[in-house]
Order: C-alpha cells, then structure tokens, then sequence
C-alpha cells in the first residue's frame, strides 16, 4: 500500500493517523441494565417491553483512521456511540426522527442517503436531540478502548486540521474497535449487538428507524469485517518494520510506574488523590494504589508501581491502542473521575531498555478537558528471571523478607532469672591413692548454655575455666554484609565491671536467688549489616563461650568503615544502653591477631565524656586485599549505608550502637551547647596549637629528633648513640621563605609543597608515638604498598603495656586533664564573648539574608520541592514550641560545621590515612608540576589584558550599544528582554523541579525497597570517621601473629565449603527499578587448592 503524504497527524510511538471515513445513524436504544454481579454480562429491556420515551436517543458512528507506520499506511475501523451534552436538550421536528450519512474526511465531501430533520455537514452543525446521560457511568464500565490519542472526533480535527465537529450538541462516549464488536442477532428496525469491555461482554439493542436503515448499518459493519485480515496484516507489518519476530515469540515486560507530575486537580480545595489504571485490549492488567492528596505523587513497590505482564508478541503488535494507561481520582463516594490517560503503542514497547520516559495526560474520550495537562514517567524493560522471582514472591507475600539480621536469643524470663542459682560450691577430691583434704571451689553457671558436645562438663565451671573457655576459638560463625575488599572476624569475649541497670539488684545475697542483675548483649554495626551476640543474664562480667554467638564476619565496603559496638541491657520495654565504642580498622594490618580491649562510654557524637562504664574485650583479625587495592578503592567517594530493622525497639538500638545516647537528630537546647561547646575547644585548640609552632619555628626549637654516633671511649666500641634534636621544619621554612620573596612564582609551588609538608609532620609524629596503639600507616609505608602492591612492613606484633606501663599512662592522661581544666577556666571570659559574638553575627546576618532574599526565593523553592536524599527514619520530640523555628536551624548548622571540622581533623591527623595519603601525594605532585609554570609572566599577561580591554575608552561604545540599551529601548523591546528572561529562569526551575524530582523518586522508591526487604525504620551509618572521640584499645591490649592451626584436608574442605559459617547478606541494593541485595562469596578458596566433592573426600577415607 502506498505511503501518505501530508496526513495531518498526531504522533503515537512510530505511527502517525487520521480520520479517513465515517458512516453514522442516529437510531434509539433500550437502557441496559447493570450486571448482577462482577464479571457478568450487561443486559437491555427488548424494546418491546420498552416505551419510546424510554429509550435513548444515540449516534452510532462506523468510522475508519488511516495510520502510516514507518511509511507503510494501515487502516482501523472503529464504532463510536454519541450521547447528546445533557440531559434536557431541544427536540427536532417529529418528522426529523431519523439521521443517517456519510462522511469523507479525505476528499472532503459528505452524502446524505436519508436525510430527514435539519443538518449541515458542511458547518458541521445539527439539530440537537433530546436524549438522557448513560446511567452507566461508572469506571467499571467505560469501554476498553475509550481512550485514544488519534485526533479523529476525540480531538475534534479534520483532514485539513480545521476544527470539524459533524454532530454538534453530541459527545462521544463509548468507542469500541470493529473486533471487538459483533452482530448478534437482527430484526426487521433492529438489531443486537454484542461487545467486549475490559474483559466484559454488553449487549445493547439499536432500533432504527426503517428496515433500510438496519440494513445499510449490518452491511457496512459486514464490510468492514471481511477486510479486517488484510487490514491487520497491513497494521502488524507497519508495527514491525525491521523488527523480525520468532515464531510464538512471548515477551515479559517489567513495568515501573514511576510518578507523576502536575495532575490536573479534581476535588475542590484539595488535590486529586491519583492513581493508574493499566488496559491491553479492554481487560484491566494492573492498578496502583491511590497516593491521597498529590499532585505529584511518587508511586513506590507497596504502592503497586511494578507490575510483571506477559503477552504474546504477535498479539501485541496486532493490538490497535497497545498498552493504554489512565490516571483516575480515588473518591470513597461517588464515581472515580479520570484525570486523563496516554497509549504506549507496540514498537516503543519491544525496543524500550529501562530508561525514564514521560508522557503526556490526554483527556479521554467523552471527558473534559481539565485545562492542566500533568504528565506520567514510566520506565520499562524485558523482565529477568530475578524479577519474576521477586514479583512473584511479593504478590504471594507481602511482608516475604529477603534479609534478616541474627536473631537475639531470649534468655530466661525475668521471674526465672531472679529465682535461677548462679553460682556454688564445689569439692575437688583427691586423687586415687591420695589422701589430702579436699578443698571447695567455687563454680558459675555457665551462661546462656553449656557445650552442646559436653553439657555435663561445661554447666558449672570456675572462674579459671570460664576464662580458658573464652579465649578458645569460636565454633560458629556468622558471615554477613556485602563487601568485596576483606573480611573483618570479630570474636565478641567479655565485658567487665559492666553497671547495675535493673532496679532489684540491690536485694543480691550470696546464693543470688533473689539477684537481679543486668541482661547484657552486645550489638555489633558495620557498613550495611548489624549483628547481635547471645544475652548473658544477670551478670555484671559476662563471658561469651566459644559455642555461643559471638563470632562474626564482615565483608568490607570501604577502608574508612569504622566498626560500631555497643553493649545493652535487656529490657521487654526498652534495651538500656550501657556504653560503646567506634572502632577504627583501617590502622590495622593482616596476619595479625587483636586481642583489643576498650572503656565503654555512653555518648560518641555530642556531649563530653564524664566516665566510663565498664570495658569491653574483642578478638579481631583481618583478611584483606592487597594493599594497593585499597588504597586505589579510596577513588571513589563512599556512597551512604542504611541499616533497617523491623521494630521500633530494635532501631533504638541500632542507632545508639552508631551514634551513642543522643540523637542529634532531635531538637534539644543542650545539644546546641554541646555543639557550641565542641566548636569553641576545636577554635582554641587550633590557636593554642597554631601558637605554638609558629612559636617553635620562629625560635628554632627542636622539632624533629635524629640519633647520631658520637665518640665514647667508656664503650667497647668507642662510640655511642645519642638523640639530637634539631629544627629541620625551621630551617626548610627559612629556606623556602628566602627563596619565595626573590621569584614570586614558586608560590602555587611551595603552597601545596607547604600542605603535604604539613600532613607528612603529622605522620610523622603519629609513627613516632610511644603507645603503638596511637601509631597509623604513614606515607612511606602506603607509598611503597602502591609501588610493591602488598604490605611490606608484615603483622602487628604488640605487647601487652608496650611503650609505656598503665601507671605511666594514667598519670599522663591525669596531668594533661589536669592542664586542659586550668586552661578551660582561663578562657571562660572569652568563651562567653565569643558565643555571644557568635550569636548577634548570626541573627543579624540570617535577619537580613531572609529580609532580603525571602520574598523573590520563598515561591521558586516551593515550586522546586524539597530533593533530601536521606533515606533514614526521622525522629520526632524534642522542643515543641515557636522557637523550633529558629532554633532547628542553628542546630543542624552547628552539627554541619563540627562534623566537617572532625573530618578535617581526621584528614590531617592521618586517622583517615587512606585519604591523608591520596592528599599528601597529589600536594606533592602538584608542587613539582607548579614549579616549572611562570605564574609571573601568566599573571602579568593576564591583568594587562585585563586592563587594556575593561578600563580603555571603547567601553564607551560597550555602554552604548548593550548596558544603556535598557534605557534607551522603547517598551516593547524591554518587554521582550523581560519575557526572555522570565524564560529563561523559567527553564531553570525546570530543571531543578525536574532533578528534585527524580532525586525524591529515587529516595522514595529505595526505601520503600528497603522498608519491605529488610523493615520499617532505617537508620543511616557513618562510612567515614564523624564521631568526636576516639576510641584508643587500652594498654592491656596486644597484636600477635596469627597462627591458623593446621587442619587435615577433609576439614580445610569442610571450612572451604562453609561449614559452620552461616551467611547472611547485608543491605546494600543494587539495580535499577528491581534492585537486588548485593550478593558475595562467602569462601574464599585458599591458595593451590581445587574445588572438590567433599562426600567423595569422605568415602575415600573411610573405605582406607
């Protein structure tokens, strides 16, 4: 067939069509009755049993649209039925009962067989009818294909785009295709038909006005017929152009109805509450939720905005309309309105991979135009066997976890446990053939349990097997998270001198009956998993046994992860935190074992530590990639980790393992002192500091220490070794100072020289520290990692009190508190100008900002919404009153500023080394590069040029032609400058609308992921170090080298394997529209070794 030219079109996907023909009666129709129930079939009085008044008055129209599909045309027939606009309309003479003609929207010619009444096809007027609204207007009923965007009679366009409206007083109201639609049976003025909507048949009888009439409609629909196989072959092969099908090809498509944006409004005084309803060929393939009150809303998984659909192909591409979507207002009363609707034909479809796309709202057919056209964004791709999986669990269940953190074990209940005996008296018997008096010892339970393998032996034990016990290795161990540079195997072994935190354990005698004491667990978070080990109960010391749960493996996302551990008390209301502490790892190196004790305090992040309560002892090693690896991970910046839990009560315990006793999320007068107060010590900190080098390298005092040989003839070597301190850094700013005031060009040069200078005195210092545990990796030893690729200074090998002794350490920590109080009072005077200062500059600043600026600003970022990306659980409380306007403000400038400053004061002091390293080297290397730029001539040429074009004459000229053009313009020319501004900001808001948009897309949607996989309250936790403290292992701890025991091979197979490791995965999401839980190995196959059949292994020992 022929190609087009010219056709006056609307574009759908890859076709283009127009109204070819119509032929039309006007005919009266029984009212249908409505179904008995769902799924039934409509029905009609026969117009016998129906009074003339009784029976509508209707246009029934056969038209055929031309649609040109990559060149090749195709045409679709369609049957419409119009209903008149109201209810009560004007009547035609009583002769003028019957209406019938055609029309050729082509050439533009109209015939009229039978014309009785009054009508104008050239006007496109006629006599409006009396006639009755359908009472069949509900949104079950409408018809399949009631929408569709060709501008045919819906859009009112003609063949040569005027506005052409034949039936005047008349509205389309149902449009059906020609398939769906059949003669049932005829009678002599007529006939019943029969079709198909939304998977439901109707029958409705048309009684025309003369046997002639009938006849000529049964023979255009019987034409039309005959020539829907050519017709459809002609459409499917315009559908496919290039696209070749396979032979009963079945495509899987996964939907994602992303959101919506400027919905036209259908309730007065509030927003439409929309959702989408999804049809292919008349039968509802899915419905979304309703989002109450939005005008933009955000559909999420629980929402119903994914939806898996399987079609056949062929079926697809012979299908008139494709997918057709339509967004409906929710009413509890009354009828759902419909806000508008699109099509997504076949083509765009079959070759759609994912990517977001958006389309516009039409009105449907026989709806009215709302005046607001909103928009819809899809994305669409072919479905994976993972995401059927996933559909299909989720349909099956709607609360199916994927991932779930270990469970706590409950332990006894608190009436039991204050009548349980924890401790007794054992005899030790003398041995056969001895005669000694026997002594009694005294025996703990052991808690939760004894050794499964041995109960008998291990109920009751001393304190000295309790502690043997403990330090053995683990049994079971729990392997979690999503990481892919190391693993971190932590072994949680006891807590000591832990407070009372239940209210009986005053009434503790010395059998413990009536002792109520605290129910400790510890809570272990790391990057996107948290763990738990067993509840110890009613014990101040607890020892975890190596058949407990206490061992755990983390895999490693980034090297700035710190290790989060908090202790708690077991509580049915509320878990009581007892104390924690952040652990940094990234100082810590492979092939050695941690035997790493710290204090437990309370808070991390805000306030100011007044004592400890208790300590904590763990076991830590590392396995982890090469050191290079690492160091080339810190590339890219670390993307934010969220933890969920299901419970409120289990989230409060996860937040205080990350960020301690205080919520800084939670407005609070104290916390804003603490902040003040946080930030007013780093302030006189850095002068004190700042005062004292500048001191020391102006007085050349000794900065850097060197040990030299000198002659010694008391020694039997004639010499000996003495420590000299010279001022290296004083002679280097001296020689570099000399030099930068004769050539002003080494200035870039030495600035980046003068900040890796600085952060290598800093490492420096941290190496040479005497408690080893306040020594980092410094540059020289990452430096040669990158050049080598492993680690060349091997394990850790740390004794316990190495460096200095607990006394020494203690007397030290005394005396610095000791300095720092004195100095505190000193400066309280300025402390309270200083805050006051702060206080009048800040209100007086913001005062004017917002005078300023909040009118112009206040309407463009509420059009442009708010785009937070934090996908974490907000807490409410804290002060309810008018000043938490002003004062929830400061608070989170306050947290911004202190947490950048400790940031930056982890950089420099090389605590996150990692990063201080890719600092100093690049400082380094750009010094090097500066050196040989001459900024002085560059500098020179610059502001010549400068000068000699902005300062000269011809500006003059610049003011003529373009800065006074504003004055000297007339009207209509600063009018249009003003509109092309205002399009131009226009555009802007935009675009940030359009990107805020997506961003609370995308935060709205992982949440809710997260929300259903892993539970409702999501707490967010910190990849780089932002706590204020930092925690330093205790002198009793100690670094050996570890020492795997060796193993036969059927149980390096077994450990190979997985055996006694249980995997959990951790919470990072992966992926797009269906995301996945990012899976990894949980074996890692040592070095020359195969996989093998460990069942085979074992018959082949066994039959030796």
């Amino acid at each position: 067939m022929a190609s087009l030219p010219n056709l006056p079109s609307a574009v759908l996907g890859a076709s283009a069509v127009r109204l070819k023909k119509a032929d039309f009666w006007e005919v009266s129709s029984p009212i249908p009755l409505n179904p008995t129930s769902k799924g039934g079939h409509h029905h009609f009085l026969p117009s016998k049993l129906t009074p003339p008044s009784r029976r509508r008055r209707v246009i029934v129209e056969v038209h055929s649209v031309e649609s040109a599909f990559e060149g090749v045309a195709t045409e679709d027939v369609y049957i419409r039925i119009l209903y008149p606009h109201s209810k009560t309309v004007d009547t035609v003479n009583e002769t003028a009962k019957t209406l019938k003609g055609t029309v050729n929207f082509v050439t533009g010619t109209e015939t009229a067989k039978t014309l009785k009444g009054t009508a104008n096809f050239v006007t496109g007027t006629i006599q409006k009818i009396r006639g009755r609204d359908d009472d069949d207007d509900s949104d079950d009923q409408l018809v399949m294909a009631s929408f569709t965007e060709q501008p045919s009679f819906a859009d009112g366009e003609s063949a040569d785009g005027a506005q052409a409206q034949p039936y005047d007083g008349w509205r389309p109201k149902y449009k059906v295709p020609l398939r769906m639609f059949d003669i049932v049976e005829k009678k002599k003025r007529s006939v019943t038909v029969k079709y198909e909507s939304k998977g439901r048949s109707s029958h409705r009888e048309f009684v025309f006005e003369s046997e002639t009439a009938m006849l000529d409609f049964c023979a255009v629909i019987e034409k039309n017929k005959n020539m829907m196989a050519d017709r459809l072959k002609a459409r499917v092969e315009g559908a496919l152009g290039d696209i070749k099908l396979k032979k009963d090809e079945e495509l899987t498509f996964l939907f994602d109805i992303c959101s919506g944006l400027q919905l036209p409004r259908c309730d007065i005084g509030r927003d439409s509450d929309p959702y989408v309803l999804v049809r292919f060929k008349g039968r509802k393939i899915h419905k979304t939720d309703h989002i109450p009150s939005s005008a933009n809303p955000i559909w999420t998984l629980r929402k119903g905005s994914l939806f898996i659909w399987k079609v056949d192909a062929l079926e697809l591409f012979e299908s008139e309309d494709g997918v057709v979507f339509e967004v409906k207002d929710y009413d509890l009363i009354g009828h759902n309105d419909s806000l508008g609707g699109f099509n997504v034909d076949a083509r765009t479809l079959y070759k759609w991979n994912g990517e977001r796309k958006e389309f516009a709202l039409k009105p449907l057919l026989g709806q009215k135009d709302r005046g607001k056209e909103g928009k819809i964004y899809l994305r669409v791709r072919r479905a994976t066997d993972y995401d059927i999986d996933f559909m299909e669990k989720y349909s099956q269940k709607k609360n199916h976890k994927i991932a779930v953190v270990p469970s706590i074990m409950a332990g006894g209940g608190a009436i039991k446990n204050m009548m349980a005996v924890h401790s007794k008296k054992a005899k030790e018997g003398p041995e056969k053939g001895k005669t000694i008096v026997s002594l009694t010892l005294p025996q703990y339970l052991v808690r939760p349990g004894p050794d499964p393998n041995r109960k008998e032996e291990t109920s009751w034990l001393t304190k000295e097997k309790i502690e043997q016990e403990t330090m053995r290795q683990s049994y079971e161990w729990t392997d979690i998270g999503s990481g892919h540079l190391g693993k971190v195997f932590v072994e949680v072994l006891s807590c000591d001198n832990l407070p009372n935190m239940d209210s009986i354990g005053a009434f503790d005698v010395k059998t413990g009956v009536l002792g109520n004491k605290t129910d400790s667990f510890v809570s272990l978070v790391y990057e996107d998993c948290s763990a738990r080990t067993d509840i110890i109960d009613d014990c101040l010391s607890p020892r975890w046994m190596p058949w407990s749960k206490r061992a755990f493996i983390f895999n490693c996302m980034h090297t700035s992860s710190p290790l989060f551990l908090a202790v708690f008390d077991r509580d049915i209301v509320h878990h009581d935190l007892i104390g924690r502490v952040t652990i940094d790892i990234s100082n810590f190196r492979q092939g050695s074992t941690y035997l790493l004790e710290y204090n437990l305090y309370p808070d991390a992040t805000v306030g100011v530590r007044e004592r400890k309560y208790g300590t904590i002892k763990i076991r830590l090693r590392l396995e982890l990639e090469s050191e290079r690896t690492l160091l080339l991970s810190n590339f890219c910046l670390p993307l934010s980790v969220y933890v969920n839990q299901e419970s409120k009560k289990e989230f409060e315990v996860l937040r205080q393992t990350v960020e301690g006793r205080v919520d800084s999320k939670v407005l609070s007068l104290s916390t804003i002192d603490a902040y003040f107060g946080e930030l007013l010590t780093s302030f006189l900190i850095l002068f004190f500091l700042f005062e004292k080098a500048i001191m020391s390298l102006l007085l050349w005092r000794g900065q850097s220490t060197i040990t030299l040989p000198v002659p010694s003839y008391s020694k039997p070597t004639f010499f000996k070794w003495i420590d000299v301190h010279l001022p290296l850094h004083s002679m280097a700013t001296f020689v570099c100072l000399i030099t930068l005031v004769e050539n002003y060009d080494l200035l870039p040069s030495f600035f980046f020289a003068a900040v890796g200078w600085v952060l290598l005195s800093t490492s420096e210092m941290r190496s040479a520290n005497p408690n080893p545990w306040l020594r980092c990796k410094g540059f020289s030893y990452l430096l040669m990692s990158l050049i080598v690729g492993s680690d060349i200074a091997g394990p850790h090998l740390i004794e316990e009190n190495e460096g200095e002794s607990v006394d020494t350490l203690i007397t030290r920590i005394v005396d610095a508190e000791d300095k720092a109080r004195k100095w505190y009072e000193k400066n309280v005077g300025k402390r309270t100008q200083i805050i006051s200062a702060w206080y009048g500059a800040y209100w007086y600043i913001t005062g004017k900002w917002y005078e300023a600026n909040a009118k112009n600003n206040e309407q463009d970022i509420a059009k442009i919404g708010d785009a937070n990306k934090d996908l974490s659980t907000q807490t409410a409380g804290g002060v309810i009153l008018s000043p938490r306007v002003f004062l929830e403000p400061i608070q989170y400038i306050l947290r911004d500023a202190c947490i950048g400053l400790r940031i930056i004061k982890n950089i420099i002091m090389w605590e996150e080394c990692y990063i201080s390293f890719w600092i100093t080297l690049s400082s380094c290397v750009f010094s090097v590069i500066f050196f040989f730029v001459p900024w002085g001539f560059l500098l020179k040429w610059t502001l010549r040029i400068i000068v000699w074009v902005a300062f000269g004459p011809w500006m003059k000229l610049a003011d003529s032609y373009y800065f006074s053009r504003d004055t000297e313009a007339n009207d209509e020319q600063k009018r249009k400058r003003m509109k092309k501004l205002l399009l131009e900001k226009q555009k802007w808001l935009d675009k940030q609308k359009h990107d805020a948009l997506i961003a609370r897309e995308k935060t709205a949607k992982l949440r809710d992921f997260k929300q259903y996989l892993f539970g409702r309250h999501i707490c967010k936790v910190n990849i780089l170090k932002k706590d204020r403290y930092y925690d330093i292992p205790l002198p009793s701890s100690s670094a050996t080298l570890y020492d795997p025991k060796s193993m036969s091979l059927a149980e390096l197979a077994m450990q190979e394997a997985g055996y006694h490791r249980t995997r959990v995965d951790g919470q990072n999401l992966v992926g797009d529209m269906i995301p996945k839980v990012c899976h990894i190995c949980s074996m890692k196959v040592a070095r020359c070794l195969f996989y093998f059949n460990t069942d085979a292994l074992f018959s082949l020992m066994y039959h030796r």
